[in-house]
């Protein structure tokens, strides 16, 4: 990162806002039953950062790029006015095109916050939030039930977490939620699985299961996410 850019993203971050997630979807199960996730969408994370971005001599944009393996990944771009610029990039997933634009719209959301500093947060009272983020209180560790076995070993931690990065899931949230989906109990970090849930969500991480359940949840008013994984 050269000095301008750099500056400019400093001053940027002191004045970003946190992006509120004002929309809520509601996902029917297999099982009969349903799941309910909250997000802010592109259309959110443009209105609330592009104003205070181009005070800054910032901008951004996306375009995809064919890979030496001969894949497709979307590149993000944080521009400066003076040229320099910031890059990074997520693989492409998906087999129709309605997956594929799903896909893209939720990749230029997380490529805007990788690159910026962007945060989203629940939106409690219905308004963007304009403050300081409140100190984050401190997570109770979800202890295993008593039988499921002994605790998580560090190749396994290594292992799921190798697994999730190939696949693109990123974002935290969206992992621990998939967890809970796979195990049936919601947990704090992939530390406090035992042997046996984390075989299950190793299992659940191949390449063949990874299409349903692993797919980049969709966005905007495309289709939810898949059964699974939440944002």
């Amino acid at each position: 990162m050269t000095a301008k850019i750099a500056a400019a993203l400093a001053a940027f971050q002191a004045e970003m806002p946190i992006v509120a997630k004002g929309k809520t979807a509601k996902v029917p199960t297999k099982s009969g039953g349903s799941y309910s996730y909250t997000y802010a969408d592109l259309a959110d994370v443009t209105e609330a950062a592009m104003p205070v971005l181009t005070k800054h001599g910032l901008s951004f944009s996306c375009s995809p790029r064919r890979t030496d393996d001969g894949r497709y990944e979307l590149v993000g771009v944080l521009l400066h006015s003076s040229g320099e610029s910031l890059e990074g990039a997520l693989p492409i997933a998906g087999n129709s095109p309605q997956e594929i634009g799903s896909a893209l719209t939720y990749m230029r959301r997380y490529l805007a916050g990788c690159l910026t500093g962007l945060v989203t947060d629940d939106d409690d009272d219905g308004q963007l939030a304009q403050q300081a983020k409140k100190a984050a209180a401190p997570r109770k560790r979800a202890e295993p039930k008593a039988e499921t076995g002994e605790a998580i070993s560090d190749k396994q931690v290594g292992a799921i977490k190798g697994a999730m990065r190939e696949r693109g899931i990123e974002d935290r949230d969206q992992q621990l939620a998939g967890i809970a989906k796979v195990i049936g109990r919601e947990v704090g970090s992939s530390k406090e699985l035992t042997r046996a849930e984390a075989s299950k969500v190793l299992d659940s991480l191949k390449p063949k299961q990874n299409a349903e359940q692993y797919a980049p949840p969709p966005s905007d008013a495309d289709a939810p996410p898949p059964e699974g994984w939440e944002r």
